[in-house]
């Protein structure tokens, strides 16, 4: 019987051992991908259910009564909705156009108010559905390009310290059930704003509103760069926030930009 002498020597590095180990090292950067993308994921779920519970709980303390009449189980009731002043598509700078769904004044305009400062976020799905349903009716054939072409939708961001205050970016949310709706894929991490700045709403001269939005943006370097993107924010009125995003986003390789908003008042 043959006994082999135990042995601690090293297996000599070959190139057959270089690409083994490198396949090693190539497999553990991928499962170290996935676990990091499968956290930001259960960070997601859990987020959003939170915002679910809460706004449960909210209908159960104050019952959902549309916010023109009062009446009914929606924060915007079919009759108040059909009262609302269809927005506008817009060419400004170089968007190949911006759509506003409806023109910002009156009940829309309260909405988006209590939407935004008394954190009445579960209203945004109801908001996100009726403009899925306005953009089909009124601009099927843009629609189907954005399909076609395979568009990517992408909110505004907010600074970090309001969204944290906050609890929620509305446009964020409105961008991804939109994306949904639309069978387009949403991309919420390439762009985000690095300077705080004063809220836009509070500015009313137009060049201060350009201003005080100056180089707020930037571009997140880890991400993929698309080349077709949709900027979803839920007010659009001078289009300062909106050409400043463009400007950023255009130099860093994107070719073709559309702007979407709830409501806007660009002429």
């Amino acid at each position: 019987m043959c006994i082999y002498p135990k042995t601690t020597a090293k297996l000599p590095v070959n190139f057959k051992n270089k690409r083994i180990l490198k396949r090693l090292k190539i497999d553990q950067i991928e499962k170290s991908n996935k676990s990091e993308e499968a956290f930001k994921r259960l960070v997601r779920t859990i987020k959003y259910s939170t915002i679910k519970l809460m706004s449960l709980i909210i209908d159960w303390l104050f019952p959902r009564r549309c916010f023109g009449c009062g009446k009914g189980d929606k924060y915007l009731c079919n009759l108040c909705e059909e009262k609302l002043k269809n927005g506008a598509l817009v060419r400004k700078d170089q968007f190949e156009g911006i759509i506003s769904i409806y023109k910002y004044d009156g009940l829309i305009k309260k909405i988006v108010e209590k939407m935004k400062y008394e954190f009445v976020s579960d209203s945004i799905n109801e908001l996100a559905k009726l403009m899925d349903k306005k953009l089909k009716l009124n601009y099927p054939n843009i629609v189907e390009y954005w399909q076609k072409e395979k568009f990517v939708l992408m909110a505004i961001p907010l600074y970090k310290h309001r969204k944290n205050w906050r609890g929620f970016n509305q446009s964020e949310i409105l961008a991804e059930k939109l994306a949904d709706a639309l069978n387009l894929k949403c991309k919420n991490n390439i762009l985000f704003r690095n300077i705080e700045t004063i809220n836009q709403a509070t500015i009313k001269n137009r060049q201060k509103r350009q201003k005080n939005i100056e180089n707020v943006f930037a571009i997140n370097s880890k991400e993929a760069i698309t080349k077709k993107i949709i900027l979803v924010d839920d007010v659009v009125t001078s289009g300062a926030t909106m050409t400043a995003a463009l400007k950023i986003l255009k130099g860093s390789g994107v070719e073709f930009l559309w702007g979407l908003s709830l409501c806007g008042v660009l002429k």
